[in-house]
């Protein structure tokens, strides 16, 4: 069944550009992985980014993750983003 993940970040005015370019990685190295349908970012004009990844399955999901979490695992969030990261992740209905 088809999975999405989607990430809702909330940057600080000033860490906009770098929540993003961190948005755009991700996406990049998704596009490199199996299973990927479809990735990318959504900037709803009210100060939020949202990522969304559509995959073929869980599993490819899952086995993405770690190449993913390389790429910006360790980005500092908790100081870029104004609250936590609001995460949704399961299957396209």
């Amino acid at each position: 069944m088809t999975c999405a993940v989607v990430s809702v970040h909330s940057p600080r005015p000033e860490h906009r550009a770098a929540v993003l370019d961190s948005m755009q990685r991700y996406s990049r190295v998704a596009r490199t992985r199996p299973g990927l349908v479809w990735t990318g970012v959504v900037d709803d004009d009210g100060g939020r980014f949202v990522g969304v990844a559509v995959w073929e399955s869980e599993e490819a999901a899952r086995a993405a993750s770690p190449a993913l979490m390389a790429e910006v695992g360790d980005d500092p969030f908790s100081d870029w983003d104004v609250r936590p990261i609001d995460g949704l992740r399961g299957p396209v209905r």
